[in-house]
C-alpha cells in the first residue's frame, strides 16, 4: 500500500535477506508532493538525521510540492509511517512541472467524467452465483505464486516484469477464448515504470462506454533496499489475488456485464502510484467514462476486530455508502469502520485527483495494519498459512461488479442498470441532506433506503451526520457501546406491489436495529406527509424478536404529499410511545423520500 510500511532501519536490516546485488544508480532529483500537515514531522526528523528538507516549491490548502534526492524517498516513507503512523503519504512525479500541477488539482478536484449512477442493489441471484464460487484455496495459492516465484517484484527489475508477464498468462487462461474479453499490457515509459501493468476486460453488453475498475498493485519493496527479500504476499499479492478471483468467478459462471468491467494490477505502486497515475490520467485524456473504481491493497491480514476499514478520505462518499450497502446486504455478519489513509495512500488516490469515483476496503485501522510489510517476513507464512481473510475482499469485488456493472450470469436476468437517476423502478439509496439533516432519496422510485448512514447512534459507532433527525431537532442518547447497546442502523420503505411510491399506495417499512433486550427495547415507528414539517403520525410500537442485529417491519398507507419522511424512535424502557424519548440509550432517526 503506497510507500508507507517501512519500519526502522535496524528493523529492516534485522528482517531482511539479500536477494541480489543492487546495480549502482545515479543520485538524482525527484518531485514528490505530500500532505502539509505530515510536513513539521518529516522536516525535523530529516533534521535529526543531518538532512535537510528543502522548503516546498508550491503548497496549497494541505498539498504541497517538494524536490528532494532520489535517495531520500525510501527516509521519506519511513518518517511517515513509524512517527505519523500512517499509510503511504507522498505521490511521486517525474517533473517539477507536474508536481506543481498536481499541487492545483488536489485543491480543486477535477469533476467526475461518470454518468450519474443510481446505486441500486438489484442483482443478487448473479451476484450470489459467483460469490458461491469463490474458493480459498484459489486465492492461496495466487498469493503464494506471486510472493515466491520471485525474490522481489520491484518495479524496475527483470522479476518485476517477469511477475507481470505470469500474471498475464493466468489471466489469458482464465479468459478462456471469450470473444468479450482481453487481457492486455499497460505498458509505461521506461522512466516511470519497467513493470507493464496488467488490464484483463469484460466488454459491456448494453453500455460498453461506461467502465467499472477493479484493482490492486503488481510490484512489492523491501524497505532496507532493492537487493533484499520483497516476497509482498499481503501488501500485495493479496489484493491481486483477490481481485484475479473475482475475475475467475465471473467468467466461470458465464457472466456478462452491462457495462463493461477493467480488472488491473498496476506497476510501480510502491515508489509513488506511478502506474495507477499513468492509467487514470490516460482514462481521463481519453475520456472514457469511469463510473466506478475500487481498489484492494492488502486483503489477507486480519489486524482488527472489524472486517473492513472503510477509507474516507480521497475516496467518493456516495460510493463508500453503496460499497458499505453491499457488505450488510451480502455479507451481513460483517463488520466496518471508517477510517483516514492519509494523502497519496494507495493507487485509488490517482483516480480520485482525475475525478473519478473511488473507494478502497482496507484489511484493518490504520494502528492495526501488517507489520510486516515491506520486510522480507511479509510472507504467506505470516498470516497463518492461510487467504481466509482475503476470501470476504474477493466476495466484496464481486459484488461490487456484479450491482455496479448489472449484467448477469448464465441463467439469470439483467436487472436494469440504474443509469436513469430519476430511480423509475428502483430502490434508491438516500444522501444526506445538508438543509433538512437527516438521509433524502431526492427521486421518486419504488423504494428509499438509508443504506449506512444511520449505523450507530449519536458519538456511539460510526453514525455519520447524527441526529440525522429533521432539522436536528431530537438528539440522540451517548451511553453505551456500539453495537452491545441500542442503536437504529437502518430504515427502509418500499411500496408492496413494486411501483413507484405514491399516495395511496401501501408500504413496508423495515427498521434494522441492534437490540439489547427483547422485552426492555422498543422501536416507535412514525409517518409524517410533510418531511419540511412534520406532523408525526404513530404506526405502532414494536419489540425486537432477539437480540442483537434485528429487523423490525410494519405497514401503512401513503398519504399525499410530494416530500415526506418516517421516523424510528429506538427507546430503552419507558411505556409510552415518543417521538423523540431522552434516555441515555435511545436512537432516533428520520429518512425522507419522495413520493409521486
Amino acid at each position: 500500500m503506497g510507500t508507507r510500511k517501512f519500519g526502522p532501519i535496524a528493523m529492516w536490516l534485522a528482517c531482511a535477506t539479500p536477494a541480489f546485488a543492487e546495480a549502482p544508480q545515479q543520485d538524482k532529483d525527484v518531485w514528490i508532493t505530500i500532505g502539509t500537515d505530515a510536513l513539521p514531522t518529516v522536516r525535523a526528523s530529516f533534521k535529526a538525521q543531518g538532512v535537510a528538507l528543502s522548503a516546498p516549491l508550491r503548497e496549497k490548502k494541505g498539498v504541497a510540492a517538494l524536490r528532494i534526492r532520489e535517495s531520500q524517498i525510501d527516509k521519506l516513507a519511513g518518517v511517515i509511517h513509524d512517527k505519523l503512523h500512517r499509510c503511504a503519504g507522498f505521490i511521486a512525479h517525474d517533473s517539477e512541472e507536474k508536481a506543481l500541477a498536481e499541487v492545483e488539482n488536489a485543491s480543486a478536484p477535477q469533476q467526475s467524467l461518470a454518468a450519474l449512477i443510481s446505486y441500486t442493489l438489484n442483482n443478487a441471484p448473479s451476484v450470489n452465483a459467483m460469490m458461491a464460487g469463490v474458493q480459498e484455496l484459489n486465492i492461496r495459492n495466487t498469493i503464494n505464486s506471486l510472493s515466491t516465484n520471485w525474490t522481489s517484484r520491484r518495479y524496475n527489475q527483470q522479476s518485476g516484469k517477469d511477475a507481470a508477464t505470469w500474471l498475464k498468462d493466468q489471466w489469458t487462461t482464465i479468459a478462456n477464448g471469450r470473444s468479450d474479453v482481453s487481457v492486455e499490457f499497460f505498458t509505461h515509459a521506461s522512466t516511470t515504470s519497467p513493470q507493464p501493468s496488467v488490464i484483463a476486460t469484460i466488454t459491456g453488453t448494453t453500455l460498453p462506454n461506461e467502465v467499472v475498475v477493479i484493482g490492486g498493485h503488481l510490484d512489492s519493496i523491501n524497505g532496507s533496499g532493492s537487493s533484499y527479500a520483497a516476497p509482498g504476499a499481503d501488501d500485495d499479492a493479496s489484493g491481486v489475488a483477490s481481485l484475479t478471483e473475482a475475475f475467475r468467478v465471473a467468467i466461470a459462471n458465464g457472466y456478462k456485464p452491462a457495462r463493461t468491467v477493467k480488472f488491473m494490477a498496476y506497476a510501480a505502486e510502491e515508489i509513488g502510484l506511478k502506474g495507477s497515475a499513468d492509467i487514470a490520467a490516460w482514462h481521463l485524456n481519453n475520456k472514457v467514462n469511469v463510473v466506478g473504481v475500487l481498489q484492494l491493497d492488502m486483503t489477507n491480514y486480519k489486524g482488527s476486530s472489524y472486517d473492513f476499514g472503510m477509507v474516507t478520505d480521497n475516496t467518493n462518499a456516495a460510493q463508500n455508502t453503496f460499497v458499505t450497502n453491499l457488505i450488510s446486504t451480502y455479507q451481513p455478519g460483517l463488520s466496518y469502520t471508517n477510517i483516514a489513509c492519509g494523502y497519496g495512500c494507495s493507487d485509488h488516490a490517482s483516480w480520485h485527483a482525475k475525478g473519478f469515483p473511488t473507494s478502497m476496503p482496507f484489511e484493518a485501522t490504520m494502528s492495526t495494519d501488517n507489520p510486516n510489510i515491506h520486510t522480507a517476513r511479509d510472507t504467506l507464512t505470516e498470516m497463518g498459512g492461510t487467504a481466509n481473510n482475503s476470501v470476504k475482499f474477493a466476495k466484496l469485488a464481486v459484488s461490487f461488479m456484479g450491482e455496479l456493472a448489472k449484467g448477469a450470469t448464465t441463467g439469470n436476468t439483467p436487472p436494469p442498470t440504474g443509469e436513469d437517476p430519476g430511480g423509475g423502478g428502483t430502490v434508491n439509496t438516500a444522501t444526506y441532506d445538508a438543509t433538512l439533516k437527516a438521509p433524502k432519496c431526492a427521486a421518486a422510485g419504488t423504494g428509499c433506503d438509508s443504506g449506512t448512514l444511520l449505523n450507530g447512534r449519536g458519538g456511539v459507532g460510526p453514525e455519520v451526520n447524527r441526529p440525522n433527525t429533521i432539522n436536528a431537532s431530537c438528539t440522540d442518547g451517548i451511553s453505551g457501546s456500539y453495537h452491545s447497546d441500542e442503536s437504529n442502523d437502518r430504515l427502509k420503505v418500499t411500496t408492496t406491489d413494486g411501483t413507484n411510491l405514491a399516495a395511496g399506495k401501501q408500504v413496508k417499512v423495515e427498521a434494522t436495529v441492534w437490540a439489547y433486550s427483547t422485552t426492555a427495547d422498543t422501536l416507535d415507528l412514525y409517518y409524517s406527509a410533510s418531511a419540511s414539517s412534520p406532523s408525526w403520525k404513530l404506526i405502532g410500537s414494536y419489540k425486537p424478536s432477539s437480540t442483537g442485529a434485528t429487523t423490525i417491519s410494519a405497514t401503512y398507507t401513503l398519504p399525499t404529499g410530494s416530500l415526506q419522511a418516517i421516523r424510528a424512535n429506538f427507546r430503552y424502557q419507558g411505556s409510552m410511545a415518543s417521538t423523540c424519548s431522552t434516555g441515555a440509550y435511545d436512537d432516533h432517526d428520520d429518512l425522507i423520500f419522495t413520493v409521486q
